[in-house]
């Protein structure tokens, strides 16, 4: 009788530590389901944002003048004539683009802008412009995640945005553009396209034509130190362009005081 009793108060006793370890369990889990949502409900700036596509720019810029799908000539036009338009629409539509593959790949509700941080429907800004550009990229996304892109793809795809206008499937032949299939590169465009049209929109936003200058003046001074303003011209352009080079150079306080902005105010990573 007594082993029996003692038995019973044995069992007892491990029910009990078992009830408390789950209890801890369900403590910690609702502690770790807190800070989640905490997470998840943070509510992110315009000027956040904007600072996570001029540093997405600026990388993707330096990556692709160094690789040559960007060119000196556009950098300097835009500088000195102001002319932007193929280096305005091409590097945010590119940059943006990766975005999406990235968000598309990882299965993400929303749009993956860093490892640690995702743009959704309850923590971007609440703001008419990013309201009106940010749904149709959760669409496009949804869009280049059932088209199921191979490595392969992915990585044509920056010289496909970069040096062509993408208007017709066709237009990807010989390009190193794996699939032929017309419909799945016609969809491919079209998402370039309806990109390169957003990125139109928001160049008229006065933020974005001002920070977008001074990252064209970073990628001119990336393109001096690594020499290819000197090679440009066959090697005789430093007198003709010494006046773009003045003009970087007069710029260069604002423009590193822009990106010390950007890093302090702006920077959501």
């Amino acid at each position: 009788m007594n082993s029996s009793g003692g038995l019973d108060s044995k069992n007892s006793i491990e029910q009990r530590n078992e009830k408390e370890k789950e209890g801890s369990r369900s403590l910690k889990l609702a502690s770790h389901g807190s800070r989640t949502l905490k997470q998840a409900i943070q509510q992110y700036t315009p000027m956040q944002v904007w600072g996570w596509l001029f540093k997405s720019c600026e990388v993707n810029g330096r990556i692709l003048l160094r690789e040559g799908f960007i060119d000196v000539k556009d950098i300097e036009e835009c500088i000195v004539k102001g002319d932007c338009k193929k280096l305005g629409i091409k590097l945010p539509a590119w940059s943006i683009l990766q975005c999406l593959l990235a968000s598309a790949k990882s299965d993400a509700p929303g749009l993956l802008i860093s490892d640690e941080v995702e743009l959704t429907k309850s923590n971007w800004p609440k703001d008419k412009v990013f309201e009106w550009f940010l749904v149709p990229l959760l669409v496009m996304k949804e869009q280049i995640k059932n088209l199921q892109l191979g490595e392969d793809e992915e990585i044509s795809l920056r010289k496909l945005v970069m040096c062509y206008k993408n208007e017709r499937p066709e237009e990807w032949d010989n390009t190193g553009f794996q699939s032929t299939d017309t419909v799945r590169r016609a969809q491919l465009q079209a998402v370039i396209r309806r990109l390169q049209g957003i990125v139109g929109s928001l160049s008229r936003v006065p933020t974005f034509r001002r920070r977008f200058k001074n990252l064209v003046k970073v990628l001119y001074l990336e393109a001096i130190q690594i020499g290819l303003v000197a090679d440009a011209d066959g090697g005789s352009s430093k007198a003709g362009t010494r006046n773009e080079h003045q003009l970087v150079k007069g710029d260069r306080k604002n423009t590193d005081e822009g990106a010390r902005s950007s890093r302090d105010g702006d920077s959501i990573v």
